[in-house]
């Protein structure tokens, strides 16, 4: 029955020294409305006999910087209006240390992501598994063994005098200077000069890239495989129809690469917002890569076809770094035809 009851742990990702409660983490969630505001408390609690590293990327624990909740009125999804961020595979400073029984909280207000201007009956769906490590496994640093707690909490709440509040903000942009391509549309600069002709260089080739990669996604291609999982027929249709929309988003869009953007955090290459679809804002992590792709090392050209799968593919961000984008192909393939890296590495291997 003891190798039964550990052959199950393992196989389930949990560990032994589980509460009544089930899974290692729990969320209880609220939310008001407050003045011009919807604020939502998120409190997470490690209900394992014993200590855990709590992941904060996706959670509201740093704030509104990924979409980990979903809104709804009346059975309609609303649409996510807040940032998608490439980073660096997690690190030791993107946790925080939970004592065994020890809870965390934050708030954010949802506001900020989405718009809210209609009466009636919203439900906010928590979206996101939490992600987490052991203390052992936080000292070897295996990021690699991520286990996931999957939550199912939601609040509904009926909003009334929606017109009130607050809208998801769109940031007022001051064009330096402007380059016409043939290749694609027009390119434009803001924030100085930083890089500003390696991020051109990188930009031009995307155009023809995205094409390259498009069609070396199907059966019988190693690199779709690596990146895409099995040959499925409608994962391919769905992976080229990213890079369809790529293609046609740069061609038609005159873009904008904001450097420095003004939310850039120490550990991020880039990001976008949701409703601004013309601009990627360049962090610290990009000017330290180079510019074009590499089947090995990041570069200014994968991060760039990163930001604008976002934009005019819709993709997420599930997984970061080739190891676990490579895993969730394997893993989840329906999931890797949606995330961003994914896309980023795959396209760079075809080049």
């Amino acid at each position: 029955m003891k190798a039964l009851l550990s052959l199950f742990c393992l196989v389930t990702y949990l560990t032994c020294a589980l509460s009544a409660n089930g899974w290692p983490v729990s969320l209880d969630m609220s939310c008001n409305k407050a003045l011009s505001a919807v604020a939502c408390s998120f409190e997470f609690t490690n209900n394992a006999n014993e200590d855990l590293y709590l992941l904060k990327r996706n959670t509201p624990l740093e704030g509104l910087r990924s979409q980990f909740v979903s809104v709804s009125l009346d059975g309609r999804s609303l649409e996510y209006e807040g940032m998608y961020v490439r980073r660096a595979p997690p690190a030791k400073e993107n946790f925080v240390f939970l004592k065994a029984g020890e809870s965390i909280s934050a708030t954010v207000q949802i506001t900020d992501a989405f718009s809210i201007d209609t009466d009636g009956l919203y439900t906010v769906q928590y979206s996101r598994p939490l992600q987490y490590l052991s203390v052992n496994e936080m000292s070897a640093m295996s990021i690699d063994q991520l286990k996931e707690s999957f939550v199912h909490e939601s609040v509904q709440l009926y909003l009334k005098d929606t017109s009130v509040l607050s809208k998801p903000k769109r940031q007022e942009i001051k064009i330096d200077y402007t380059v016409h391509l043939q290749s694609c549309s027009s390119a434009s600069f803001s924030g100085g000069d930083n890089q500003n002709s390696a991020t051109l260089t990188a930009h031009k080739k995307l155009c023809s890239g995205s094409n390259t990669a498009k069609g070396k996604v199907g059966d019988n291609i190693t690199i779709s495989t690596t990146w895409f999982g099995a040959y499925d027929a409608g994962r391919t249709a769905e992976a080229k129809e990213v890079y369809t929309d790529i293609n046609n988003g740069l061609s038609t869009t005159a873009v904008t690469y904001y450097n420095n953007g003004p939310d850039c955090e120490a550990d991020e290459y880039a990001y976008v917002w949701s409703n601004i679809k013309d601009t990627v804002y360049l962090c610290n992590l990009y000017y330290n890569i180079q510019t074009s792709c590499s089947t090995s090392a990041e570069s200014k050209e994968g991060t760039l076809l990163h930001e604008w799968s976002h934009s005019f593919g819709d993709t997420e961000d599930y997984e970061y770094g080739r190891t676990d984008c490579k895993d969730l192909a394997q893993n989840n393939p329906d999931r890797a035809v949606n995330n961003a890296d994914n896309f980023a590495y795959h396209y760079c291997d075809a080049q």
